[in-house]
């Protein structure tokens, strides 16, 4: 009996520790997925910027204009939001200038009723912020803010052309499933 009773003992044991290690191993995979997720985002993120970038400059080949920003200026600009963005799903962006803020704002993947034209409120100081870092290192720039259920990454590129101050940005809210 007691050569039983410790088979059984011995057996439970393993089979709990297969369970413990099969959930061990199901979480990591899991969080695995979930970075690789977010990493893929922040690539996305940034190739759309340089996406703006590109758009930008060929924009600018030629200039004619003058160098103060004006309401025409803000509506050329548009387009070139919307055409580097187009192929980026999930991805919203637009230029900014140090002095006058956002001079172009774009989210053509946008999934709601109707096209989203307005700067989110919310992020504005985040956009505010990775811009800055990107006009002053004269370098692109990225910020990722971790959140409980989704990661918000940010990333701002700098223009060369005649407008003085010039930064492309881009930003991707991603699901974390946590």
């Amino acid at each position: 009996m007691r050569s039983l009773r410790s088979r059984l003992s011995a057996l439970w044991l393993m089979l709990a520790m297969s369970g413990a290690a099969t959930a061990y191993l199901l979480l990591e995979s899991f969080q695995q997925s979930s970075e690789a997720r977010v990493a893929r985002a922040e690539d996305l993120v940034v190739r759309s910027c340089r996406d703006i970038a590109d758009r930008y400059q060929f924009f600018v080949t030629g200039w004619s204009g003058s160098a103060s920003v004006d309401d025409r200026l803000r509506q050329d600009l548009l387009p070139v939001i919307r055409s580097a963005l187009a192929g980026a799903p999930g991805v919203e962006g637009g230029i900014w200038q140090a002095a006058s803020g956002s001079l172009a704002y774009g989210y053509p993947t946008y999934e709601g009723t109707g096209p989203k034209t307005d700067l989110p409120a919310a992020e504005l100081g985040v956009i505010e912020q990775v811009n800055a870092e990107a006009r002053r290192s004269g370098r692109p720039a990225t910020i990722r803010n971790d959140g409980r259920s989704q990661s918000l990454i940010v990333h701002a590129c700098p223009l060369r052309g005649p407008l003085q101050d010039v930064t492309a940005w881009t930003m991707s809210p991603m699901s974390r499933c946590v």
